[in-house]
């Protein structure tokens, strides 16, 4: 594909890159995920002094980065000043052995008079999920507290409008890169398919299309390029022309072009990534490594236009990324020749104008150079425009020099929380347990007793204590959805000495209530035996009342999400063909439900499947799977198009079975179709759902099916 400028053909094509390799799964550098949350406080000054005297901090609502919860914990000093900022994990369960991340905080004047107060973490932290006991958060473990930034501290009043406060939170996610996905790797194998390797191949998998893009035929498969762009959907399974032929004519596109982003189509990646060396030897890197920079922001450029044409978004922002962190000297002038007019492009443009607006001896240096020139000539308006822009820009810069900072990263993603202070609710409960003296004979076993049903904040709530031979516990337990953020509430327990006699036992915790964790209250409450016994606190009937505040933060706090969903990958494709049954050309009967699949994707994925499919008489409309739950076979079939599971509870409501049963006919399944990656996922996902109770059904099923991971799981709980 040749690019343009806007009003005159560019006289040299781009460098030619070489056809992609195939290569194999390898881990990589340590990548990074960037999101930004804002945070309101209304009613600040009201909020501080709530905290202040109830020893109460503030949640804000969940946000989502690199694929982990999070949320802000704000708490306050004595004197009702915002102490401290947490940055709490919420998500409950990882399968890996931590999370590390690093973090800002930026609070902004409203009105732009004064700097913005900032703080940044200097190095990663790391969130320990491992507890002990169970794959979950530990509280400790989960919790970062970050700084205030210095500024804020000393003139807070300079930082809020209408008694309400912003807090912008931005949080990157530091990981290394997995090795490849199992659909990467088999749909990667299905485009490089040898001409040795297609003779032993099913037909179904052998390519149906051929490109000619500069004399070159390149061959691809018809239901993957439909899968992925709506235009050659259009093109492939409509009515055009190109829907019957097996020759395409590709024009105004370079064959290693169309090659990348055929590597792009089956496998979601691509190769032009900037090297390491490339960032620390900017300034310092010889011709040799100038040119091969260039190459790869030529391909970048030429792929960029490819997925405007063929409506790929997720190249496009691939393209965009690669792009933006390689703008220099010598990039910026082409990058600008592309995106110039692409709506779509919008936000690469600005990175651009925002370089040249930087300073002007950079803007100098591109002016200078001869391609610039030759625009001026050529495409004046194009310059003129470019100028007006970056006037433009060094303006605004300068307008808001306070406090902004025109070079700040962009985040991927960000989203916004509210928090109203007229949304906390204050509420007492008491629990009487009559007769609690009569309970004296029976402390060799455990007793239990659960209080009604009550209701504070618009949420259910219920107490439960219980009395063992040494100490009485009192927990309480939320009985309706907290959402996502979950619910922040102070709880403070207390039992009185009827006769006045005795200090009263007062208990104060501030628990975050969450789905994983609704149910939070002290083991040790006090002891059943010695000065303290409950038999000091108990009533002349001989009752014992144990009297519960609540402070609760009624529906804390609504999460605005500001930016657009993320790009579909190619499991989201291949999960939409699987539900929209579009183009499917096989029929399983399973449980007397008829299930549609595709034989390209079982092929390439599960050739065991496949081979019941081949084996089946091809006059029968409908393969039979006997011995087999709809569901579980249902799930299978997810793996194979996603290479994810759904959780094993929704398998198991829509199998009508319990959850131990599904366990074990997932692991039957996945021994009878020889899905070794499927397994894996199985173990992981069932140890989510190993506790005391089923430790020792669960670890049965693991020596049964030889799941040494799942097995180490349950003897942990031994």
């Amino acid at each position: 594909m040749t690019r343009r400028c806007p009003w005159k053909k560019r006289s040299t094509p781009p460098a030619a890159a070489p056809p992609p390799q195939e290569e194999t799964a390898a881990r990589r550098p340590a990548s990074s995920v960037r999101g930004e949350h804002e945070f309101h406080i209304v009613g600040y000054n009201a909020r501080a002094a709530l905290a202040k005297n109830a020893h109460y901090s503030i949640l804000s609502g969940a946000f989502k980065v690199g694929g982990h919860n999070w949320a802000l914990d704000c708490s306050f000093d004595d004197d009702g000043h915002l102490a401290s900022i947490a940055l709490l994990l919420l998500t409950a369960y990882i399968s890996d052995d931590a999370v590390v991340a690093k973090a800002s905080l930026r609070i902004e004047d409203p009105l732009g008079r004064w700097p913005a107060a900032v703080w940044e973490s200097d190095e990663a932290y790391t969130f320990h999920v491992w507890s002990g006991n169970s794959w979950q958060l530990s509280q400790a473990g989960r919790s970062w507290t970050l700084s205030v930034p210095e500024a804020f501290r000393s003139h807070e009043s300079h930082y809020m409008e209408d008694d309400r406060l912003t807090i912008l939170c931005t949080v990157e996610v530091l990981r290394e890169e997995e090795e490849d996905s199992g659909i990467a790797e088999d749909m990667q194998k299905l485009l490089f398919l040898s001409s040795e390797s297609k003779s032993t191949r099913p037909a179904c998998m052998l390519p149906n299309v051929t490109f000619v893009v500069e004399q070159a035929e390149i061959q691809a498969h018809r239901l993957v390029l439909a899968m992925r762009s709506p235009v050659f959907a259009a093109e492939l399974l409509g009515d055009m022309r190109e829907g019957t032929t097996r020759h395409i004519m590709v024009d105004d596109m370079s064959a290693s072009t169309f090659r990348a982003m055929l590597r792009f189509i089956y496998t979601d990646k691509l190769n032009i990534k900037r090297k390491a060396s490339d960032v620390a030897l900017r300034s310092q890197r010889g011709c040799k490594e100038k040119r091969a920079a260039r190459r790869r922001v030529d391909m970048a450029l030429d792929l960029l236009v490819a997925a405007d044409r063929y409506d790929l978004e997720k190249l496009r922002l691939m393209c965009d990324k690669i792009l933006s962190e390689n703008i220099d000297v010598d990039s910026v002038t082409p990058t600008l020749m592309v995106v110039h007019g692409r709506l779509s492009c919008r936000q690469l443009e600005a990175s651009c104008i925002d370089y040249l607006a930087s300073d002007d001896d950079v803007y100098a240096n591109v002016k200078a150079m001869e391609e610039y020139k030759e625009l001026e000539e050529s495409c004046w308006s194009f310059t003129a425009d470019v100028m007006d822009k970056v006037a433009k820009r060094k303006l605004a810069a300068n307008d808001s020099s306070l406090g902004a900072n025109t070079s700040r990263r962009r985040p991927e993603k960000k989203s916004v929380s509210t928090y109203n202070i007229s949304e906390v609710v204050r509420g007492t409960y008491e629990m009487r347990i009559p007769n609690f003296d009569s309970m004296r004979r029976n402390y060799s076993v455990k007793q239990t007793i659960f209080s009604d049903i009550f209701q504070i904040g618009g949420y259910d709530w219920k107490l439960k204590v219980s009395v063992k031979e040494k100490t009485i516990s009192v927990f309480a337990k939320l009985l309706t959805d907290p959402g996502t953020a979950g619910l922040r509430a102070a709880l403070f327990m207390r039992m009185h000495d009827p006769g006045g006699k005795l200090r009263p036992i007062l208990r104060r915790f501030k628990p975050i209530f969450s789905r994983k964790a609704t149910t939070w209250g002290y083991s040790n409450f006090m002891s059943a035996k010695g000065t303290e016994s409950p038999y000091q606190y108990l009533a002349h009937d001989g009752s014992l009342t144990i009297r519960c505040n609540f402070l609760v933060s009624a529906i804390s706090a609504s999460v605005e999400d500001k930016t657009l969903a993320p790009p579909p990958s190619i499991m989201s494709h291949l999960e939409e063909l699987l539900v929209s049954e579009k183009a499917s050309d096989v029929k399983f009967l399973v449980e007397k439900r008829e299930i549609h699949a595709h034989s390209l994707i079982i092929a390439t994925r599960c050739p065991t499947l496949y081979m019941v499919v081949a084996a089946t008489n091809k006059e029968e409309a409908i393969i039979p799977i006997n011995d087999m739950k709809a569901a579980v076979f249902k799930a299978m079939l997810h793996f194979i198009y996603t290479d994810e599971l759904p959780p094993l509870e929704d398998i198991a409501l829509a199998a009508g079975d319990g959850t131990m049963t599904t366990a074990g006919d997932m692991l039957a399944v996945v021994c009878r179709f020889q899905l070794d990656r499927m397994k894996d996922k199985c173990e992981t996902l069932f140890g989510q759902s190993v506790s005391k109770q089923n430790a020792s059904s669960m670890l049965k099923l693991a020596r049964h099916h030889h799941c040494m991971k799942l097995k180490d799981y349950c003897l942990k709980f031994e």
